[in-house]
């Protein structure tokens, strides 16, 4: 960890950030907003998004940006990547441009690249009419699944009249739901990139219809699932998919199956324990230290370094809740299916016989991970060999 981090963590950072702190930081240790952005542990898809988010703030409390000429750096390969990907879905030069690089810039690196460039009239009418957009059912258990999903793995945001969800995995399991959840409403593309973790990954993104504006606003959403049962187990399923498990915990002699959420929001993971013990079952809060800088390379981490869990860990509990939800991703339904087969009274060979399968559910889909991490591998080194613009494969439309 850095002395500039270390200082800013230790110095209480809230957020909203307040003008002193950012003047703190930005003028007087001459950060950039990109490393504000991981000071505070902002928990984005993009780090892009984060570094504007700071930058958003940095205007909105009057504190001027510095000489351009420091901002100045090498425009990489990545870059160019993510620019040329942005431009053939209909961004316009400027937007793609944003407060970082001037809009020729862009122009000329997606020129040398071989784009043909359209002029103004035609990228308007295509970023607004190349793909149908079917709007939301109105479903209100289906709304509630959708929040509680993009509360926990999604970043949601406007973008011009359409509403944009991405995020990025390197389980395929992950990628199918979220083809099933979204290619009905809109384009889906998927496209590889590194990742400092697993080394590749893929990211996802969907551009919706303006029904879909209830996803900008998920606390009102949130406040409605939490005054109704059945609204409330929709939510919880969006949200253990996106971010819990279901584990093996080999405790006393036998050992027992245990389901557990974790994520950054304490007061939603303990409005999330009140409701269950209201409805019966029993569910402990807890929280466990990060290492920030290894946390910060996960995008799990914010300026405390804690990361907090729900477990539920009674069987009776588990094989309950584990039938109430509907959970829908397909690596976390195998195993629900494995789970419920172990009753609280079977036999040491039953025991076995469950213990095996789940062992070799587990090793199949680690396998699965590996085979699509390595695929975005592959196609990353052909880009690079080729040195031609990729764009992101359009799936599920």
């Amino acid at each position: 960890m850095t002395e500039e981090k270390s200082e800013a963590i230790s110095s209480g950072l809230t957020w909203p950030p307040t003008k002193e702190d950012l003047q703190r930081l930005y003028i007087e240790k001459m950060l950039s907003a990109a490393k504000i952005a991981k000071v505070y542990g902002l928990e984005y898809a993009s780090q892009k998004t984060a570094e504007s988010t700071i930058l958003h703030h940095l205007k909105k409390n009057g504190i001027m940006r510095r000489d351009p000429a420091l901002h100045i750096r090498k425009v990489t390969e990545e870059m160019v990547d993510a620019w040329v990907v942005r431009y053939q879905k209909g961004e316009s030069l400027k937007r793609i441009a944003g407060s970082e690089v001037d809009p020729v810039t862009v122009f000329n690196h997606l020129h040398n690249r071989g784009l043909q460039l359209r002029d103004k009239v035609e990228a308007q009418i295509e970023a607004v009419s190349k793909h149908k957009h079917t709007p939301f059912t109105g479903d209100m258990r289906a709304a509630a699944y959708l929040v509680g999903f993009t509360t926990g793995d999604l970043y949601v945001q406007e973008h011009g009249r359409a509403v944009r969800v991405r995020t990025a995995t390197s389980h395929p399991g992950m990628t199918k739901l979220f083809r099933t959840l979204f290619s009905g409403n809109g384009p889906v593309y998927e496209y590889p990139r590194e990742n400092r973790l697993t080394g590749y990954e893929w990211s996802l993104d969907c551009d919706l219809d303006k029904s879909f504006a209830f996803l900008l606003d998920r606390e009102a959403q949130v406040e409605s699932a939490f005054n109704d049962e059945t609204l409330f187990l929709y939510f919880l399923a969006g949200f253990f998919d996106a971010e819990g498990s279901l584990y093996f915990h080999k405790k006393k002699e036998y050992g027992a199956f245990e389901m557990s959420l974790a994520n950054m929001n304490e007061v939603l993971l303990r409005r999330i324990a009140e409701k269950l013990s209201m409805l019966g079952y029993k569910a402990k809060v807890s929280r466990t230290r990060q290492d920030i800088d290894k946390a910060i390379s996960r995008g799990i981490t914010n300026s405390s370094g804690w990361i907090w869990r729900i477990v539920v860990w009674r069987y009776k509990d588990v094989k309950k809740l584990l039938r109430a939800l509907p959970i829908r991703h397909p690596e976390k339904v195998a195993k629900r299916e494995v789970a419920l087969k172990l009753e609280y009274r079977s036999g040491i060979e039953d025991r076995r016989t469950i213990v095996l399968e789940w062992q070799s559910l587990k090793g199949k889909i680690k396998r699965e991970v590996l085979d699509y991490v390595a695929l975005a591998r592959e196609k990353i080194a052909v880009r690079n060999e080729l040195r031609t613009p990729i764009g992101g494969e359009m799936i599920g439309c």
